[in-house]
């Protein structure tokens, strides 16, 4: 079979898995270069045209734009596939307007995707060389070296990249073969960009020199994958043994705990949290850096405060802490629920997200004090100047300031806490403590009140 042949096995091997027959939609992003317009044929011919959706991101930074979309457009409608063009402002930040346009491509392809649906990138080994390169250059870990994965979740459905092991020349062949056209982005040719001055100056002499380098490349970086995996399932074991429980607005671990950890296990442990607990990006090493110093190695008595990525770091009490973005400064929502108990368990979503729960529970001497069973109509209120309480187990009252402070209640949680009431008498503090003469007798039956954070406990 000559070159052209080996081309055609190669890319129709790619998407011979079966995994195309049983996705709910199959989305093929196309921007109209020789990748895509290699994918989107080859799909095309393994799968009914009616199952696939092309899908164009116009970027709006080419004079060229709107011809790209014609020529998808074009072709979607040559092979009898629905098409879809969404336009897309690129806001250019610190990190350049390449990373601008990736973020609102990736944010209308998550949007798109419904659940079960596959989206195929074009993606191939010389863009995974590049991308290897890049992050090397940058100083990534693992995670980053691994470069792009074959196939990852996203939004409600998977992502994958099918040609992603195949090098780019096989795609000419492929291309040349099916007598296919593509369109060329002038921008490539400007070195400028640091991946194209790696495309243009640095592989080049590299695919020379080693013919299959694409074979050990892939072979590469499933080996960094795996090293990432196990990484992260270490991390897991390590929060674990820290600890780490929901708090309202986050989560926290024990600070004694971690530094029983090996100093290398504990920076893998933080690097991974954000991820493993909110879902974003891991923890970079100046943001782990930081929070050594300014969270970490702060005085027991000090309240900072470390920004990440749609979380903020913070300690109290011997814990630390990784809470919502706003940390607890943001500004505090007027409100007054009813909240009626004549029927258990009973739910309350307050405005912040979180949410009261009551359940029908047994009392004992020595175990956590439960409200009165006859207490079946509440309000909820948030906290309000002046008010005093007594918890169970407390002589006599104090301003509830104070009584936050004994508690050991984190100072970010003392205004966003809810106060529950009987008519005009404080009978529960959250799920924090129940006021003494709202207290079900020992042995009696009574109404257990927990007040559940908007993030879910952590698990695996």
């Amino acid at each position: 079979m000559d070159d052209f042949g080996d081309a055609c096995t190669a890319v129709a091997a790619a998407l011979a898995v079966d995994e195309l027959n049983g996705s709910a939609r199959l989305w093929v992003g196309c921007s109209g270069g020789l990748d895509s317009m290699v994918l989107l044929d080859a799909l095309a011919a393994s799968v009914p045209a009616k199952r696939i959706a092309v899908v164009h991101i116009n970027h709006q930074l080419s004079s060229n734009a709107d011809r790209w979309q014609q020529v998808v457009a074009t072709r979607a409608e040559q092979l009898g596939c629905q098409f879809q063009a969404h336009t897309v402002a690129c806001q250019a930040t610190g990190k350049g307007v390449e990373a601008a346009a990736r973020q609102a491509r990736y944010a209308v392809f998550e949007s798109l995707l419904g659940e079960g649906d596959l989206l195929l990138l074009g993606h191939h080994a010389d863009d995974q060389l590049e991308t290897l390169l890049y992050r090397l250059l940058r100083g990534a870990g693992l995670r980053g070296l691994a470069a792009m994965p074959a196939r990852r979740s996203l939004g409600r459905g998977a992502l994958w990249r099918p040609l992603l092991n195949l090098p780019r020349q096989t795609l000419e062949h492929y291309a040349a073969r099916r007598q296919l056209s593509w369109v060329d982005d002038e921008s490539n040719a400007s070195e400028q960009f640091d991946r194209n001055y790696l495309r243009q100056q640095v592989t080049p002499p590299l695919r020379q020199r080693w013919q299959q380098w694409h074979l050990p490349l892939a072979r590469t970086t499933a080996h960094l994958r795996e090293g990432d995996q196990l990484l992260t399932e270490l991390a897991t074991i390590d929060l674990q043994s820290c600890g780490v429980r929901g708090e309202n607005g986050g989560y926290s671990l024990s600070i004694a705990l971690l530094e029983q950890l090996a100093p290398h296990r504990q920076r893998n442990m933080l690097r991974y949290w954000p991820e493993r607990a909110v879902g974003v990006g891991l923890a970079s090493t100046a943001e782990l850096d930081e929070l050594y110093t300014a969270i970490l190695g702060a005085r027991d008595d000090a309240q900072p405060q470390l920004f990440g990525q749609g979380y903020c770091w913070r300690r109290f009490a011997g814990r630390l802490y990784m809470l919502a973005a706003s940390g607890g400064n943001e500004p505090l929502a007027e409100y007054s629920l009813s909240w009626p108990l004549h029927t258990l368990p009973a739910r309350l979503s307050l405005p912040d997200g979180s949410v009261l729960v009551a359940t029908a529970a047994e009392t004992a001497v020595g175990v956590e004090p439960l409200l009165r069973g006859d207490l079946k109509q509440l309000s909820v209120r948030p906290r309000e100047p002046g008010v005093r309480s007594r918890p169970v187990g407390r002589q006599s009252s104090a301003p509830i300031k104070n009584i936050f402070q004994e508690q050991a209640v984190a100072p970010w949680l003392r205004t966003s806490t809810p106060l529950l009431w009987s008519g005009e008498q404080l009978v529960a503090v959250g799920g924090l403590w129940i006021e003494a003469d709202s207290a079900a007798p020992a042995g009696q039956a009574g109404i257990k009140i927990v007040h559940n954070s908007p993030c879910q406990p952590f698990s695996e």
